[in-house]
């Protein structure tokens, strides 16, 4: 098949995160299976116009607002249309119903802002853009959705998209990558994430004072860049945490295997993850942790309440947790030896389930089932059959 992937970001973007570590593992084994393989997105300050990475033809074209009427003007000016258009929702969806008339069309949604807009917009405009995000699936309600989180799965069913239109497979982890090792000999806590109003850092550092009072040799690293990353060091500054807190924004591969890989030895020593965000589509860190013996504490929100499994892979707080309730629970971990190591294997354990492998495999059947019209399946993995 010819298959035309709009996504607004591609893996050499400076902001890439897990939504475009994603796209590359499904885009490059669909290459890697014969089929001609397209990813449309903006650029950037010092990109190439195209080039081809692992099998696939990148095609950058306009900024963060202008890439969606580039990407309308790339398809009307092919002379051959391609047989598939993936639609990859960020934020803004490419409205490819509108004009890819001559391609199947097919919808994959990484997550729903909804709520995120209540922390990244004005607080005037947070309730139009809300809207605005409901209205622009208007477009969309015959055409088939693909997703990898049961929580996601439930908010499009809520903007009236029929359930038997969604079709889901699982993520996966670089088990090559992320393995268990030998964790620090003092607590030490990991946060992997962009630094951003949503993600509520701001919030693990707060609840580091606490566990600082009562264990000093206790250590977080803040792993991650970002607008919020000025405002955070003047909070460690401010709370005196300098010593226990420490923010990691260089010599950090995210992608690369290499044995200086930085991420990857910080999780393998952390006695855990720390993500108390507002919204998430999955949280790959939380599945990259887990890999590496490594549990998590998360909010209970949209995504991390389908990464983690309570009690077994992790500790889920209250959707809107306090520094309070969040240096709590780290706490429960520092303290207790017997939970650590029970929830350390529990996190690995969940983790061998997830291979990129049998991801692409689920991955296929799906799209295949939605560009034939069959509804979705129910997904194994998840929910009662797990």
């Amino acid at each position: 098949m010819n298959i035309l992937i709009y996504n607004w970001k591609d893996l050499a973007h400076p902001d890439v995160g897990g939504a475009e570590i994603i796209t590359w593992e499904l885009a490059r084994r669909l290459a890697s299976d014969g089929h001609r393989v397209t990813w449309f997105c903006r650029s950037f300050r010092g990109a190439k116009a195209r080039e081809k990475v692992d099998g696939i033809q990148v095609v950058r074209k306009g900024n963060l607002l202008s890439t969606y009427f580039w990407g309308w003007h790339y398809y009307r000016r092919l002379r051959t249309k391609p047989d598939v258009v993936v639609d990859m929702l960020n934020t803004v969806l490419w409205q490819t119903p509108l004009f890819a008339r001559s391609s199947k069309k097919v919808c994959y949604v990484n997550q729903l802002a909804k709520e995120v807009f209540s922390y990244e917009a004005p607080r005037v405009l947070a309730p139009l853009v809300r809207l605005a995000e409901r209205l622009q699936f208007l477009s969309y309600k015959k055409i088939p959705f693909l997703v990898y989180s049961p929580s996601t799965k439930s908010d499009l069913v809520g903007f009236g998209i029929p359930e038997q239109n969604i079709h889901q497979f699982p993520l996966g982890v670089d088990h090559g990558r992320y393995q268990p090792a030998r964790k620090a000999r003092y607590p030490l806590f990991v946060a992997v994430n962009r630094l951003a109003k949503m993600k509520r850092t701001d919030l693990t550092i707060r609840a580091m004072q606490s566990i600082v009072y009562k264990m000093p040799q206790a250590r977080l690293v803040i792993m991650g860049h970002g607008p919020q990353e000025n405002a955070l060091r003047e909070l460690i500054h401010s709370l005196k945490l300098q010593d226990n807190v420490q923010i990691l924004t260089k010599d950090v591969l995210f992608f690369k295997k290499a044995p200086k890989d930085l991420k990857v030895a910080l999780m393998q020593q952390a006695w855990a993850l720390v993500l108390p965000s507002v919204k998430e589509g999955w949280g790959m860190v939380v599945t990259e942790a887990a890999a590496c013996g490594t549990p998590s504490i998360v909010s209970n929100v949209t995504g991390l309440k389908d990464s983690v499994k309570k009690n077994v892979t992790g500790l889920i707080l209250s959707p809107n947790p306090t520094a309070a309730e969040l240096a709590r629970a780290m706490k429960k971990i520092a303290v207790d030896a017997t939970l650590r190591r029970q929830l350390a294997r529990g996190a690995t354990l969940w983790a061998r389930q997830l291979n990129w492998e049998k991801t692409y495999r689920v991955f296929k059947r799906a799209l295949e089932r939605a560009l034939t019209g069959k509804p979705a399946e129910e997904l194994a993995l998840f929910g009662k059959k797990q």
